[in-house]
């Protein structure tokens, strides 16, 4: 199997953290075919620094988007993306990479990661895990073996063009949307938690009351992506002895979830797409998460 390979960076207002990613990428020890680097509106020096290195490195490429007023962040990240990808997708590649712009990754993550592909060729989606920065010391983030953060995706090309890359959502959650639509179309999503990466600018960390606003709105979001109820919940208490702040992250999740539900505003996602995931999720409930041997990849 061909390990070409292409990257995009969506990027706005990160000179604090952009040239640490793009070291990080410059070293790694298989190198993308193309790095389309997406400046989605910035007005700080990120424009500058990018430009700076696609001046000298051939494969970077600078592009800028000009943000549309009304999108929400999240959406705007999304299409930043797809305006990259609409830019290389003509190109010969086998996989396609995503990458955040606050992300420093270790000399050989794609080496790693596209290893991963070649052992099970049902794998769609991968990527590893990530350790957010804080205050000089890593953390650990908790997270669902099939579910890859967007700031360090992996795609089988395949995969990404049959589901129609991502999808723009007000509330976030492109990432797990994605993986749950290759799942529906018979792909494998996976996470490894032996290869990791540092997450710069972790959000939220600044102090409590920022985290119980970040958890507040995981748990909107979580409603977006029609997490059924019961599993909800169930995940919301494991979060409460799981995940800092203790006891009140968890109970600040299940007030966004509730607070959505209530705000009555209709999902993006296919109706297809909620049966699906919900399905997975009661599964998941009555076999106490364990995870069908089918559906396994090795690690």
């Amino acid at each position: 199997m061909s390990n070409k390979f292409v990257l995009i960076t969506p990027a706005y207002n990160e000179e604090k953290y952009i040239e640490r990613t793009i070291e990080s990428v410059l070293v790694q020890t298989i190198m993308p075919k193309r790095w389309i680097i997406v400046d989605d509106g910035s007005t700080d020096s990120t424009p500058e620094i990018i430009q700076r290195y696609a001046s000298i490195h051939g494969h970077i490429h600078y592009q800028r988007r000009q943000k549309v007023q009304g999108q929400s962040y999240y959406g705007s990240n999304v299409y930043a993306i797809m305006e990259g990808y609409s830019a290389i997708k003509e190109d010969e590649f086998d996989f396609l990479a995503v990458l955040d712009a606050d992300i420093t990754l270790p000399t050989d993550y794609y080496q790693q990661i596209l290893d991963k592909f070649t052992q099970d060729e049902k794998l769609g989606v991968a990527s590893g895990v990530y350790m957010d920065l804080v205050d000089g010391k890593l953390r650990k983030i908790l997270n669902d073996r099939r579910s890859t953060p967007k700031a360090i995706q992996v795609f089988r090309r395949e995969c990404f063009e049959e589901i129609g890359g991502y999808q723009p959502l007000k509330y976030g959650g492109e990432d797990t949307c994605s993986c749950a639509m290759a799942r529906m179309n018979g792909w494998k999503s996976w996470s490894f938690p032996d290869i990791s990466v540092v997450h710069n600018k972790p959000i939220g960390t600044g102090h409590a009351s920022n985290m119980l606003k970040v958890r507040f709105r995981i748990g909107l979001n979580e409603y977006f992506l029609a997490a059924h109820p019961l599993f909800m919940l169930a995940k919301s208490l494991r979060r409460c002895v799981k995940e800092r702040p203790f006891v009140l992250g968890g109970l600040a999740r299940i007030a966004g979830y509730l607070y959505a539900y209530c705000k009555g505003e209709k999902r993006q996602i296919s109706d297809e797409v909620v049966r699906f995931i919900q399905h997975e999720q009661i599964m998941r409930l009555f076999n106490f998460n364990r995870i069908p041997e089918n559906e396994k990849v090795s690690t």
